[in-house]
């Protein structure tokens, strides 16, 4: 898994390369998922808002974070099938106290999230998380990580950003 900014490159991550957003300022990015498993693979990328201080997933453990899921992509790829999701999200409302911001609404394509979803210090270093989870047919349930004779794996990634207080 990986993501790529608004040209499908490793730049424009941010509207002007400014990682401080403002209020209905849109960003896109691109998450890109291959499946390399020899066989078909139902995956869900799970989308999640957190802080510096929130948990993050981890990776030794195979524990996903811990924070609510606010948006997530499904479907079934065949092996060695290449799926590019389109992420487009803008803050929609935030909310300015004792030196804190509050992201209370987000619009992710075009679907409206609300509520208190995340809160950090003057509005710096919000992140987005995306988790990869998979069908485990041997369970019968999505499954964040799984085990070899080497260990543990899971995958995840993070994109960092700024909000502006209104």
């Amino acid at each position: 898994m990986w993501i790529l900014g608004s040209t499908e490159t490793t730049a424009n991550y941010f509207p002007n390369n400014n990682t401080r957003l403002a209020l209905s300022e849109t960003v896109g990015w691109t998450v890109g998922v291959r499946n390399q498993v020899s066989d078909l693979e139902y995956v869900v990328v799970q989308v999640k808002l957190l802080n510096s201080t929130d948990t993050p997933p981890n990776e030794q453990t195979g524990i996903p974070s811990p924070r609510p899921i606010l948006f997530e992509f499904a479907r079934i790829l065949t092996n060695n099938e290449t799926w590019l999701i389109p992420f487009t999200w803008s803050i929609k409302s935030e909310i300015s106290m004792d030196g804190n911001l509050q992201i209370t609404g987000l619009v992710i394509d075009e679907t409206s999230i609300t509520g208190n979803l995340a809160i950090a210090n003057s509005g710096i270093n919000f992140r987005f998380i995306f988790e990869l989870w998979y069908y485990n047919p041997n369970s019968n349930e999505l499954a964040f990580s799984w085990s070899t004779p080497t260990g543990t794996y899971s995958v995840w990634d993070q994109l960092w950003f700024n909000a502006t207080t209104t």
